[in-house]
């Protein structure tokens, strides 16, 4: 087991609470409730909780030059999102060919591109044989396709020398690592990395300053820490089965945010796990890397 003590539970009792992040302007985490299209931001030194209704279901994001603005995936494409007035630039679509097909996991990379991966939701609704896809972008390039072949992109996150690009595909349990040109953003050479017990599902992760991923591990219950060498750490057990995404952060930058889920539990299994659903706070022996942003034009 990792040495973490939970200092709070934020008892939000999301869906499906996803792609958290930690904001350092506001001393604050960013994170979203897919299915119920909510989107919340709690600033930790003043315990207050904000929550906006988003015109639609958020399933990434990231920060911006601007800090009233953020860059987030929507179901079908990337846009940027202003929740103090609602107001949201579309940038791109994708997938429109697919109506099965929903984006999902995604980050910013340490250049300030905006990745974000797609899921097959509705395997009957899509053209047989087709796939999920991992998808990068900028606004020189707009939204391009990097690879294919995926069922749930999800995990993705970036070695602090940006030499490695970690992502996983959650039904296949693997976590693939691939090496990553910083300066262009082509990734090649990819290969397993990882491949997580039974019925356990790598979801969200990050990586701290000393290169370990921590993968949240749906169906698992717990947060798991791996070397840069794929030596496993150790794991933070949890009381919900469905932990779901992972940041780093805090003003001392070593607290673990994580989210959670009760999307999919029967009445029964909710009964049992009360807390399915909360934001969950950690005091870990690890140190966040700065959260990137995203260069809007003229800097803000």
């Amino acid at each position: 087991m990792l040495e973490a003590k939970l200092l709070q539970r934020l008892p939000v009792q999301n869906q499906l609470g996803e792609a958290v992040l930690y904001d350092k302007r506001l001393d604050a985490i960013w994170w979203t409730d897919i299915k119920q299209a909510s989107l919340y931001c709690y600033l930790l030194a003043s315990a207050t909780l904000r929550q906006w209704q988003a015109p639609c279901a958020i399933t990434a994001i990231g920060l911006t030059t601007d800090p009233k603005r953020l860059i987030v995936a929507f179901y079908k494409g990337v846009a940027l999102y202003q929740p103090e007035t609602g107001d949201w630039q579309q940038l791109a679509e994708t997938e429109l060919q697919l109506p099965g097909n929903r984006l999902n996991d995604g980050r910013l990379d340490r250049q300030g591109r905006f990745w974000v991966g797609s899921m097959v939701e509705h395997a009957a609704a899509n053209p047989p044989g087709s796939s999920a896809s991992l998808y990068c972008f900028t606004l020189a390039t707009g939204l391009q396709q990097v690879f294919s072949g995926l069922q749930i992109a999800n995990g993705l996150a970036f070695s602090p020398d940006s030499r490695w690009l970690y992502h996983a595909d959650s039904p296949r349990r693997a976590i693939s690592r691939y090496a990553f040109d910083a300066n262009t953003g082509a990734v090649t050479d990819g290969e397993v990395w990882q491949e997580t017990p039974a019925n356990q599902y790598p979801d969200g992760a990050t990586v701290d300053v000393e290169g370990r991923l921590w993968s949240a591990h749906w169906g698992g219950g717990q947060v798991c820490c791996y070397f840069p060498d794929g030596r496993i750490k150790g794991s933070i057990a949890l009381d919900v089965s469905q932990s779901s995404c992972v940041a780093l952060g805090g003003k001392d930058q070593t607290l673990l945010f994580v989210t959670s889920a009760w999307d999919g539990l029967s009445a029964s299994e909710r009964q049992q796990q009360p807390h399915a659903g909360d934001l969950f706070i950690y005091q870990v022996q690890a140190t966040a890397l700065p959260e990137p942003v995203f260069v809007l034009p003229g800097g803000s």
